[in-house]
């Protein structure tokens, strides 16, 4: 609090009762008028500001408007950017795109040869024999004409 306020709580503006709110006790003078203290205003609106609280959830919270509890997050973006800020901006994502070339499945493996086994005997055929003859070629190993 500064002297001001100060000044303004002596004889006449007396505090009535505490609030209290994420951590902080806040003096309520006799009005009812809750006194906010700078330091809870800055970490609202940090909280906010980082995306930890959003300006509804202090204001439901704090019993005051969305547009007060904007002003501390604005109050807040303005101090983060200033020139003599220690603060970290809150960074912004960086998306790129990325293109991926189709990979073509290789093809299976044809065999270059057919391979006809029986027994003790086997037959080497090539890949394009045509099954029709291929068909009697085994009928025949097989005793079938």
């Amino acid at each position: 609090m500064n002297s001001r306020m100060l000044g303004e709580l002596a004889s006449d503006q007396k505090i009535a009762k505490v609030f209290h709110a994420y951590g902080y006790s806040i003096p309520v003078g006799k009005d009812g008028r809750r006194l906010w203290p700078r330091k809870f205003k800055n970490e609202m609106g940090q909280r906010m500001r980082s995306g930890r609280l959003s300006a509804r959830d202090v204001a439901k919270t704090c019993g005051i408007s969305n547009g007060t509890a904007s002003e501390w997050k604005k109050d807040a973006d303005r101090k983060a950017s200033g020139p003599h800020s220690t603060l970290k901006t809150k960074s912004q994502p960086v998306f790129a795109e990325i293109k991926i070339d189709a990979i073509e499945e290789p093809a299976p493996d044809t065999p270059a040869h057919i391979i006809f086994k029986r027994g003790a005997c086997e037959v080497l055929l090539p890949s394009n024999y045509p099954l029709d003859q291929l068909t009697a070629l085994i009928k025949s190993f097989e005793g079938n004409p």
